[in-house]
């Protein structure tokens, strides 16, 4: 599921407003559901996000901005931090006959 919302640069119905005037969430399936952020909270039910946008994109006045997928950069650091190993990349910057190496490799 994938988090947006609505920044609206020109308000041309003088209705919603401008800035962030709705949010939503596409489904994995592709289905979207959006709600406006004002004082109409209406939620509507799209079939794809090209339809957010051909309905209340008004020529480019209405941007849809996706969030960052927080869950997978948090799980992507996760596991990189999981398999993080300092003593190996040390170990394959000095020389392994070195006097490094082997205070390394003694401790």
């Amino acid at each position: 599921m994938k988090i947006f919302y609505l920044n609206r640069a020109e308000d041309e119905s003088g209705i919603s407003g401008t800035g962030r005037v709705a949010q939503g969430f596409v489904f994995d399936n592709g289905k979207v559901a959006m709600t406006w952020l004002s004082e109409h909270p209406t939620v509507t039910i799209y079939d794809n996000i090209g339809e957010v946008h051909a309905i209340h994109g008004h020529g480019g006045k209405t941007e849809v901005i996706m969030e960052p997928d927080y869950k997978k950069a948090f799980g992507e650091m996760k596991s990189f931090v999981d398999n993080f190993d300092l003593s190996e990349i040390a170990m394959s910057k000095v020389p392994p006959d070195g006097n490094a190496a082997k205070l390394m490799t003694k401790n």
